[in-house]
């Protein structure tokens, strides 16, 4: 006999290991399409650990250069190529943060990498960044174009965005900004990584 809340937690346990010995050896390849805001830290290769830890055979490509838009991204025949051809599961994209806007760049190259994502039968995965340290009242217009490109895509929304402010405020004792205010700290990666492997995780089991 064990008291609810412990029955709960073993319960929860069990259903996880189960889960994780039937993704044991399943391949699973990502690809992520951003710039500084995605390599910070190494943080797709988190993300991989966080997959091949719940049991996946999780391989991870970057492509992604500092300061760069989509639309950059888009311009680049390699970038199409490596869509179309790299076999991947999931494709997570990247839109300029700091300063964010204008929408309609971001949403027109969205739009055609999505094409592309859909062409390859891969599922794309908006990535929802996070304002600056010291302008917190950005993030809601962040947080809507994000949102609205997800929607109008189809595509998987993980919004890292949304989720670093309320850690922010429930963690104060932990530092999510690199110094420079703007770029994630270890842990600021680390939440990010957890966020976009929980999206995919959530699709992956619907499947």
């Amino acid at each position: 006999m064990c008291f609810d809340l412990d029955c709960a937690t073993i319960e929860k346990k069990e259903a996880a290991e189960s889960a994780g010995r039937k993704a044991m050896g399943k391949k699973l390849r990502l690809l992520f399409i951003g710039n500084s805001h995605t390599y910070y830290n190494d943080m797709p290769l988190m993300a991989a650990k966080k997959a091949r830890a719940a049991g996946y055979d999780c391989e991870v490509t970057m492509i992604a250069h500092g300061g760069w838009f989509l639309a950059q991204h888009v311009a680049e025949p390699d970038v199409r190529f490596d869509i179309l051809f790299g076999n991947y599961d999931y494709v997570i994209l990247q839109e300029h943060a700091h300063p964010f806007g204008p929408e309609e760049k971001f949403f027109e190259a969205a739009r055609k990498l999505n094409a592309w994502i859909r062409e390859a039968n891969s599922t794309p995965v908006i990535y929802m960044t996070w304002a600056m340290k010291e302008e917190e009242a950005v993030q809601p217009r962040m947080t809507k174009a994000h949102r609205k490109i997800a929607e109008e895509i189809d595509a998987l929304l993980a919004p890292v965005g949304e989720e670093w402010w309320q850690y922010k405020k429930n963690h104060p004792e932990i530092e999510m900004y690199a110094e420079d205010g703007a770029h994630a700290s270890p842990a600021g990666s680390d939440l990010a990584a957890s966020c976009i492997w929980e999206t995919i995780r959530a699709d992956l089991e619907k499947k």
